[in-house]
């Protein structure tokens, strides 16, 4: 609370009335160090003054080349407040060879984004759309396929196939090879299953080219390609895999004896009996369910 300068010289008044520190600060609602400070005032006989002194502005950290350090630190490495907080500080050589840059200048990671701001250069911009969700509304609408590796074990290299079903998340293929697939092996595989899909999702890798779209042609699939450089086209496959690589292909150097079948029984693990917290359900029982509805 700020007094006006009539309350203030009030305090000696009162304390010449014989009023305790404690009995007056407690009747203004203020602590006893304040009253003590304008007390202190008080004793300057003939020139108290309870008036607020003018405060001397301080000096910005912000200078000039504190600003354009921080511009120039944004503009060609695209940093955010933390990092260009700690270039600010201490850069290495090779850095401070690309971009002129004070040093040893501390700035909290607000002035920095006020700066930013005042600058219009705050925040990220998008380099694509706006990602959105999607999912297929039945099974077999759309398969997505994906590969992983090669993956050594024991100085030998492995690939591994996947292939998921998009509404289920149902593992539709979990093939490990000790070679690169080729286009006539992946879609072997593929015409091995009792039922192919509407569409299929796939990169635009090797195995995935003229031959691949003249199979998928020749057998009512409508091939789908995801964007380069954009997994989140196909998110499902690639979580999948990601699921795969922590369950059981980072084991492998561990315990190379899984090379010999355990695939086959991972995929009836993942299918059937590990909870899926994307669809919350078994994927099995969305899959196979829905299956025998459709037919």
């Amino acid at each position: 609370m700020r007094f006006s300068p009539d309350i203030r010289g009030a305090f000696g008044k009162l304390v010449k009335k014989g009023l305790p520190v404690t009995r007056i600060a407690h009747l203004f609602d203020t602590t006893r160090q304040t009253v003590h400070r304008w007390l202190k005032r008080a004793r300057h006989v003939g020139r108290e003054y309870y008036k607020d002194k003018p405060r001397e502005p301080r000096q910005s950290k912000v200078t000039d080349k504190v600003e354009l350090s921080i511009l120039a630190l944004r503009s060609t490495f695209k940093w955010g407040t933390a990092r260009i907080q700690q270039g600010l500080i201490n850069l290495p050589g090779f850095i401070r060879e690309a971009v002129r840059c004070v040093q040893q200048v501390r700035l909290s990671r607000e002035t920095i984004n006020n700066v930013l701001v005042r600058h219009g250069v705050n925040g990220y911009q998008r380099e694509f759309r706006r990602w959105k969700f999607f999912r297929a509304k039945v099974p077999n609408e759309l398969w997505q396929i994906d590969f992983k590796g090669p993956f050594s074990v024991q100085g030998k290299k492995y690939w591994f196939l996947v292939c998921i079903d998009d509404y289920s998340r149902f593992l539709v293929l979990a093939e490990q090879f000790d070679h690169e697939l080729t286009t006539g092996e992946v879609t072997a595989l593929l015409q091995k299953q009792k039922r192919l899909p509407k569409a299929i999702l796939s990169d635009h890798g090797p195995q995935f080219k003229e031959a691949w779209k003249k199979w998928c042609r020749e057998h009512g699939v409508e091939a789908h390609f995801a964007h380069p450089s954009y997994p989140q086209d196909k998110g499902k496959v690639e979580r999948c895999i990601q699921n795969l690589n922590r369950e059981f292909i980072n084991y492998l150097r561990k315990f190379p004896g899984w090379l010999k079948g355990r695939l086959h029984e991972y995929r009836e693990w993942f299918n059937h009996s590990r909870f899926h917290r994307g669809i919350k359900a078994l994927p099995a029982d969305l899959y196979e369910c829905n299956v025998r509805s459709l037919t």
